[in-house]
């Protein structure tokens, strides 16, 4: 199952808090939590820079069950910090202000319509479709320009490197219930990859 959080948002949600996520751990109870950290930093204990959505239950939830953690994310520093500035320059880039805004305009609709939902909702496959579609207009606009098609280019290594961090785990724990604990522009990538593959995921409903 792909659980996706929504960051600094459980902090103004109604439903889906950090708190709500500890219960649905509590509620799921998996094998092999599989998260949006660095391996590294599951090895040294420190789970640098993971997300607020996991660092507050889920993972000391697990520790304290002794639930197998793996890392699963990938992240490049160099590649990372260029992604970031392009970023920064696309949406402050007046030749695509309307492109811009309305994809901004889509996430502030998911995140005031996230205040007020449970999870399950979040995590629906309905969302996880909207959420991809939204993704891929992004990527659209962006692979029209040479200079910030870099930003879809490691998005998509990012994800697929995610994706085979999870077949190494699926692989090494056979038959085994796990949970990926991922920020939810992640999910509908590793659901749609994992299920090509044959891999059951199950889903909220």
């Amino acid at each position: 199952m792909v659980l996706g959080g929504i960051h600094q948002a459980h902090e103004t949600a109604q439903y889906y808090t950090y708190e709500r996520m500890g219960e649905i751990y509590r509620q799921l109870k998996p094998d092999i939590l599989c998260v949006e950290t660095q391996q590294k930093y599951v090895e040294d204990g420190s789970f640098s820079g993971t997300p607020y959505d996991f660092i507050n239950f889920i993972i000391p939830m697990a520790l304290e069950d002794n639930t197998p953690i793996y890392g699963i994310d990938w992240w490049n520093k160099e590649a990372g910090d260029k992604w970031r500035e392009l970023q920064r320059k696309a949406y402050s880039d007046t030749t695509l202000n309307r492109e811009m805004n309305f994809i901004g305009g889509l996430f502030s609709l998911f995140d005031d319509y996230f205040k007020t939902q449970h999870y399950k909702m979040i995590n629906s496959p309905y969302i996880t479709r909207l959420w991809k579609a939204k993704n891929e207009f992004k990527y659209h606009i962006f692979n029209q320009n040479p200079e910030y098609a870099f930003i879809v280019q490691y998005e998509n290594e990012r994800n697929n490197q995610i994706v085979e961090n999870i077949l190494n785990v699926i692989a090494e724990n056979p038959d085994k219930f796990i949970l990926v604990a991922v920020g939810i522009d992640h999910k509908y990538f590793i659901e749609d990859m994992l299920e090509s593959l044959g891999i059951i995921v199950y889903q909220v409903e």
